[in-house]
């Protein structure tokens, strides 16, 4: 149905691209952006639409700045034949469009090619092994990236220390005490600061060498073919940042939604060992790794709790934050 989709885009779509869309499908609205998948006289394509920046914080320039950063990581990782969608360019060889149709001005989508394939199977250690070596050959192969678009603003370390404490703040009146108590909300707070001043005690060079993560590493934005990684989907978070904090978010949630507890400390091997074997971490990092867990965890159950409180979604985060709570063990 193309109901689903704005008559502007449309529009914009068919000008830009020299596009028929014949049908849609939606497939999900997330923090950054609505994706589709478009039926079109050029075959199956998805189509991103990005929040727009007058729903953000932010301003437009810095925005599309970030677009454009991700899309140049995308392309090098295909053009080095990484199992990414191809992004397609519009007619003035741009990899993203804004729609300029009056009352949606500023709208900013990118079309790319539609890659088939199936969700994680939590039962399948190959395909865990598989993704392990996949964030490591993922690493590795970014270290050759030489972008021409560099990013303003905060570190990805400083934005994550501060959404930690605006959501924990945000939190402390209101949590309920049959998932969290206003004393664990407490606890955290104060982990957080320690947190904090550990990370920034243990940089070395070595630590702080350029990387490029993918930034939200998770089975959910896998698909897979068999035991193989078909595609690594969702790359609008990749930026300049230490590896740990992809590595240690992939080793807590890497199954979240496809299971309902954190990973056993089994599935946390099996990940870790075929990372290390693409792509070792230095001593300086496996000492820091613990505090980079911890950091993770608490992300993940600081989001679920603000989704479960803030945006009515009650009965889908239950679960997970029940399951992560009481699923102990010792990487945690």
């Amino acid at each position: 149905m193309l109901s689903d989709l704005a008559a502007g885009v449309q529009t914009s779509i068919h000008q830009s691209y020299n596009l028929t869309i014949k049908s849609t499908i939606p497939i999900g609205t997330g923090a950054m952006s609505t994706t589709m998948r478009l039926a079109t006289n050029r075959g199956i394509l998805f189509l991103k639409i990005y929040k727009s920046a007058r729903n953000q914080s932010t301003s437009a320039q810095p925005n599309l700045q970030r677009i454009a950063f991700t899309h140049a990581v995308q392309t090098f990782l295909y053009q080095e034949g990484f199992p990414v969608p191809r992004l397609l360019p519009n007619n003035n060889g741009n990899t993203f469009s804004v729609c300029d149709i009056p009352l949606e001005t500023g709208e900013v989508y990118a079309l790319s090619e539609f890659i088939e394939g199936s969700d994680y199977d939590v039962a399948n250690s190959e395909q865990l092994h598989a993704s392990g070596e996949m964030l490591g050959h993922f690493h590795q192969g970014l270290r050759q990236f030489q972008p021409q678009i560099q990013l303003v603003g905060p570190s990805l370390e400083t934005e994550i220390f501060v959404e930690l404490q605006e959501r924990l703040s945000r939190l402390q009146p209101v949590v309920e005490r049959d998932l969290v108590s206003p004393t664990q909300i407490d606890s955290w707070i104060h982990e957080v600061e320690v947190l904090k001043d550990s990370v920034s005690a243990l940089h070395d060079t070595q630590y702080e060498q350029d990387w490029l993560i993918h930034g939200d590493y998770r089975a959910q934005n896998l698909k897979f073919d068999g035991d193989d990684i078909r595609a690594i989907l969702d790359l609008d978070t990749a930026c300049p940042a230490p590896r740990l904090y992809d590595l240690a978010y992939a080793l807590v949630f890497f199954p979240a939604v496809y299971q309902v507890t954190a990973p056993t400390s089994e599935q946390q091997s099996i990940f870790l060992y075929a990372y290390e074997s693409i792509c070792p971490l230095s001593k300086t990092e496996r000492a820091m790794l613990p505090a980079h867990l911890r950091i993770a965890f608490l992300r993940g159950i600081t989001l679920w709790l603000d989704l479960y409180h803030f945006a009515g979604m009650n009965e889908r985060t239950r679960p997970w934050i029940r399951g992560y709570l009481q699923h102990a063990h010792p990487l945690f």
